[in-house]
């Protein structure tokens, strides 16, 4: 979600909804350009998950945030 205050914009919110591989192709992207920064790490796609599905999707969605806001 984004929000915003400026008048540039109609919507004040906005939701989008993105797909892991597009996360990888950003930090893909951020590497290529970062120079020496580090680019931070995305959470693991891992395919043998103990847990529920909406556990996974959960810590996966929190990892990506982390990510986002690093």
């Amino acid at each position: 979600f984004s929000q915003t205050n400026s008048k540039a914009f109609t919507a004040k919110t906005s939701c989008v909804r993105r797909r892991y591989r597009e996360f990888v192709w950003l930090r893909r992207q951020l590497q290529r350009n970062a120079g020496l920064v580090p680019v931070p790490e995305l959470p693991g796609k891992s395919a043998f998950f103990v847990g529920s599905t909406d556990e996974f999707i959960e810590k996966r969605r929190q990892g990506l945030q982390q990510f986002l806001e690093k």
